[in-house]
């Protein structure tokens, strides 16, 4: 972009150039989604997808995928071209993508392919094969990552973000980036340049952020394994909103170096997390594994040079410290009987149920182009904040200090396994009114691996509790809960939350949690 360009013009002419990437026979008819809130069955239904696509894209999950192609039930090709498909799709639904490279993902599969006939006995790599989505934010050589801001558009990344090479290097197929709010500061997925992207379980409702184009995706099945990034809940936000699972690991775990980001180099503050967003809980640990397994430290020298273990999960049962609320904002009825209902399956599986209460340590947490702030991004008065001074951040983290003793505390006067509890006091949330980050930011605050785990829809029974008094911190945001009507098909969604470094022990444990609250 040059400074006599207007960034509406730039916009119009980065939509154009992604959407010539979808070709002709991959169009979908109006027809098949005017009119319609509720967008899931569409790929399935659309005719665009083969028989085959279908079942690849439909009845398995990364782990399955990888498994299958190891098998030789499906090429690496058949596998790449089914999710290139099936994305074209969710894009032309949801507007999830931002760059879509198809044919070199089709290419790479080919080359899969090719090198394994060639060369029949030799191993194959972890991820061989295996479509794998990135959020914008991540850097592909030759690739724009413009993370909703006009000013980065025409300036494609020099090299790979770190992340990028380690899974190439592990044979992973990459073939598309993933939609973010302006600036990546927000919980709506929306910016200047390639506009809004849908929640496609309810079309009226935001399908999060900032990996909120990665939530819809998968939704969708365009892709079951996609990476985000978290640093107040960016990973588990779109993945409550969309009905995804969603892991954010401890910091550093994850290789998060060489990215686009529209923060200062080097600016000190709550450390941010990269991690897997997926159609299944297993999918989450498998990428958790592999990345471990891949001497991360060699591609991004921040990287903890945590071991992966090979820790096998006890056979004793849980200790569940349960947080009903976070202490400043009140769930609302279909989030409580998710919540409620997910405690009464553990606790029969046999699991031990230990109420707590999280102690309240709630942190008061563009100019280059000309253009102006996404609704979204203005509500949310963060690019109007001053810098922090030295004093402030030595506050900070003094304050940190304090809140890590209070949890501490917690885990070892209870014992505790894992804590279970909402990832917002909401579902899904109209357009541009995902405010209260709460129950995600608290653990980026104290650096805790969480995940989000869905377990259910809003139904008829989640009516709205006129009579119940809310505090004064989420009154408003609970008069936006109107009823089951206008929320239909939202998302349940439970959060389980481990010890910092203990995210081996504690991804198995989430596999195991999610056993029980999905059978």
């Amino acid at each position: 972009m040059t400074a006599l360009e207007n960034w509406k013009d730039v916009g119009a002419r980065k939509r154009e150039v992604r959407d010539k990437c979808i070709p002709d026979a991959w169009k979908l008819e109006t027809d098949h989604y005017v009119g319609r809130t509720n967008l899931l069955s569409v790929p399935s239904e659309c005719g665009i997808l083969t028989k085959e696509e279908i079942t690849i894209t439909e009845d398995y999950d990364a782990v399955g995928l990888v498994d299958a192609i190891r098998a030789r039930v499906f090429s690496a090709e058949a596998v790449t071209t089914a999710f290139c498909k099936r994305a074209a799709i969710a894009q032309q639904l949801t507007n999830c993508l931002t760059e879509m490279f198809f044919e070199e993902a089709i290419e790479t599969a080919k080359t899969l392919d090719r090198e394994r006939e060639i060369n029949p006995t030799r191993p194959l790599l972890p991820l061989h094969g295996l479509p794998i989505s990135l959020k914008d934010s991540f850097n592909i050589e030759g690739k724009d990552s413009v993370i909703g801001l006009t000013c980065f558009v025409g300036q494609p990344a020099a090299k790979d973000s770190a992340l990028t090479a380690l899974l190439k290097s592990l044979g992973a197929v990459l073939f598309c980036k993933t939609n973010v709010p302006q600036t990546m500061m927000t919980a709506d997925s929306d910016n200047n340049i390639y506009g809004r992207t849908l929640n496609p379980n309810n079309t009226s409702l935001t399908a999060g952020g900032s990996s909120g184009g990665e939530g819809a995706l998968i939704a969708l099945r365009g892709s079951v394994l996609g990476v985000g990034t978290d640093i107040a809940g960016s990973i588990r936000i779109p993945s409550c909103a969309n009905g995804i699972y969603g892991f954010k690991p401890s910091s550093g775990l994850v290789p998060y170096a060489g990215q686009q980001s529209p923060a200062p180099p080097g600016m000190v503050g709550i450390t941010p997390s990269a991690g897997p967003m997926a159609t299944s809980m297993r999918s989450c640990l498998f990428f958790i594994e592999a990345v471990l397994k891949a001497k991360p430290s060699m591609f991004d020298c921040s990287v903890t040079k945590l071991p992966w273990l090979g820790l096998k999960p006890s056979s004793e049962p849980l200790r569940i410290g349960v947080a009903y609320n976070d202490s400043v904002y009140t769930p609302t009825p279909p989030m409580t009987r998710g919540l409620q209902q997910s405690v009464h399956k553990l606790g029969e599986a046999g699991h031990k149920i230990i109420p707590i209460s999280l102690p309240d340590f709630v942190v008061g947490l563009i100019n280059k182009s000309g253009e102006p702030l996404v609704n979204s991004v203005a509500k949310t008065g963060l690019v109007e904040e001053p810098a922090k001074s030295l004093d402030e951040v030595f506050q900070l983290n003094h304050a940190r200090a304090l809140a890590c003793q209070a949890y501490n505390k917690i885990w070892d006067t209870y014992q505790l396994d894992v804590i279970l509890t909402l990832p917002a006091p909401h579902t899904a949330m109209p357009l541009d009114e995902w405010t209260s980050i709460t129950y995600t930011s608290l653990f980026n605050f104290l650096d805790y691996p969480a995940c989000v785990i869905p377990v259910g829809k809003v139904e008829d029974v989640d009516a709205k509790d006129s009579d119940f008094m809310y505090g004064a911190m989420d009154e408003n945001m609970y008069n936006l809960y109107t009823g089951p009507e206008e929320y239909k098909d939202a998302p349940i969604t439970v959060q389980l939350v481990g010890r910092r470094q203990e995210d081996e022990q504690f991804v198995k444990m989430a596999v195991l949690v999610d056993g029980i609250l999905n059978p």
